[in-house]
């Protein structure tokens, strides 16, 4: 599977980590080292690396920063797992801190997409040791009758057969099972009184949450839900656009995070006088 380019042409630098006894793949955008802080990726319930396509590489760019984008288990290039746990989005949070370990990065910012937007809301509740900043994208904090329904309709398209295209590319032979079990995983565990608010309310980090006002696979509600539990959080819905709006309107969203990650991605240690204080 070829590495996806950035917007000048460059290819990312691969690398496979240790966690935890698994193999986890991940891709670096830009210059290493030095001291500022690294850009963490955290693709949606059903992409990769790969479907992140070139916005790692352009946010990178934007805030002349380090980018770092991995595979979760069960995905892409990292190892496969058996099952899903019940809580896969907070397993997913927690193992975070030694994905970050492993890669060697000490200060960072978290931007998620969807899944990985909610990954990274419960690990800057739980973890706020080098988390200066938090962004989301179209990410899920509690029940809603438009996740639900796309889950019922990705499971029927697993047990059917009828896998989308771009799977495969991305994920190889196991795609038709991932597909099934991150379907299965939401309505077995999440779904019927699955709601984070309370949990993500100890977050300290800055917090910028987005989500398109087309988004089929969640309500823009979601966005209240999130400013009530977070009471510093910014709240961006962005007319027109759907649950990709990263992909939709790049220009606009690099953009916007740019403007708001600007003010935490300065001097060292600015984690500590930005909201995020260090244990």
């Amino acid at each position: 599977m070829p590495a996806t380019s950035g917007p000048s042409g460059e290819t990312p630098e691969t690398v496979l980590l240790d966690v935890g006894g698994h193999r986890i793949f991940g891709a670096w955008h830009g210059p290493r080292g030095g001291r500022r802080p690294v850009l963490v990726f955290l693709h949606d319930g059903l992409g990769s690396v790969g479907t992140l396509r070139k916005f790692p590489a352009r946010l990178g760019a934007a805030l002349d920063l380090p980018a770092f984008a991995y595979d979760r288990l069960g995905y892409g290039r990292s190892d496969e797992v058996g099952d899903f746990p019940d809580d896969f989005m907070g397993t997913e949070a927690d193992r975070l801190e030694s994905v970050l370990d492993a890669a060697g990065i000490a200060d960072c910012c978290l931007v998620g997409h969807s899944d990985g937007g909610t990954v990274a809301l419960l690990h800057g509740a739980r973890h706020h040791g080098r988390v200066r900043a938090i962004v989301t994208i179209a990410a899920h904090v509690r029940r809603d009758r438009l996740t639900l329904g796309q889950v019922l309709r990705h499971q029927k398209m697993a047990e059917d057969g009828d896998v989308p295209d771009w799977m495969p590319r991305f994920h190889g032979d196991r795609a038709r099972r991932l597909m099934l079990l991150w379907a299965k995983t939401w309505q077995r565990t999440l779904y019927d009184d699955w709601d984070i608010g309370d949990e993500i309310s100890s977050i300290r980090a800055p917090l910028l949450a987005i989500q398109g006002t087309e988004d089929a696979y969640g309500l823009p509600s979601q966005l209240e839900s999130i400013a009530a539990a977070v009471g510093h959080a910014e709240t961006d819905l962005v007319d027109g656009l759907g649950h990709f709006p990263h992909l939709e309107d790049a220009v606009h969203i690099v953009g916007r995070i740019r403007e708001f990650l600007l003010p935490h991605c300065g001097e060292p240690g600015a984690a500590a006088v930005s909201g995020a204080p260090r244990d």
